[in-house]
């Protein structure tokens, strides 16, 4: 009996996490698309990012992880996103840096 309670649980916890997902999808479209004017920004933020993700694919390496059985497209993958991340994070901290020097002299 508490198995069936148990399960019954875990379906209502699906349903419920699938309609936060939906909601959290859906509805940013949504207001995306009421205003295109104001999501500039973010269109060139996904630009930037997608920049970042090809640049980061390209230098990565295509050589295959034998021993694990990882062949040459996902461990250029995986190269591709360790690359991307370390860029990212290289970027937030000039970022950083530069603000608080532009801050400094203003």
């Amino acid at each position: 009996m508490s198995e069936s309670i148990i399960n019954i649980g875990i379906y209502v916890t699906y349903v419920l996490v699938a309609i936060a997902v939906i909601g959290a999808v859906v509805f940013p479209i949504i207001q995306f698309g009421q205003d295109i004017r104001k999501a500039k920004g973010t269109l060139i933020g996904l630009a930037g990012l997608l920049v970042v993700i090809f640049f980061s694919y390209l230098i990565s390496t295509a050589e295959p992880y034998e021993a694990h059985g990882y062949g040459p497209t996902v461990s250029q993958w995986v190269g591709a996103g360790i690359n991307a991340t370390m860029l990212l994070i290289g970027l937030g901290l000039l970022a950083a840096i530069f603000t608080e020097v532009y801050k400094f002299f203003r």
